[in-house]
């Protein structure tokens, strides 16, 4: 009997752990980011440092980590293609923003996932904007890489970033 509880604890053991999450970019449909007018070059940069593994999902004895710059990394060059799709460039003067993702995390909730995801978008006049994004999705990768793309196009259609880039 002994021996068949030990069997059985090392099985539910066996999938617990912490897995590695490797961010990865998750298409938008077109249309969801509208055209805007873009004056002078726009440079979307990864202003987070931090590389130590942080926990993005935890559920059911299993663990995805990853780290926020690499996250924002994604992020960043997501926000980069999105805004060369609907960017109606002017010439003007260069434009920078620098992107910062401070916490992504995901968690299971009935049949689904929600995630949020809090990032700092610092733009070139000075100006931080501070944003938390929610998403939710049926499967864990899409929807914390979906809260990386549902972030880039909330950034995007945010008044004071297209009011920014327009000037």
């Amino acid at each position: 009997m002994r021996s068949l509880v030990i069997l059985a604890a090392a099985l539910g053991l066996a999938g617990c752990g912490t897995v590695q999450f490797k961010p990865a970019e998750y298409p938008l449909r077109a249309g969801l980011i509208a055209p805007m007018p873009v004056k002078g070059h726009v440079d979307v940069s990864n202003a987070q440092s931090q590389t130590e593994p942080v926990i993005v999902s935890s559920y059911g004895g299993t663990s995805l980590s990853s780290n926020l710059h690499a996250i924002t990394e994604v992020m960043a060059q997501q926000t980069r293609e999105e805004l060369s799709k609907a960017a109606q460039p002017e010439p003007g003067t260069p434009k920078t923003i620098e992107l910062k993702v401070n916490s992504l995390e995901s968690n299971y909730k009935f049949f689904y996932y929600h995630s949020q995801l809090h990032f700092d978008a610092k733009l070139g006049n000075g100006t931080v904007i501070p944003m938390n994004v929610p998403h939710s999705s049926g499967i864990l990768a899409q929807d914390l890489n979906g809260c990386i793309a549902e972030s880039v196009m909330t950034l995007l259609n945010d008044p004071r970033v297209r009011a920014y880039l327009a000037q």
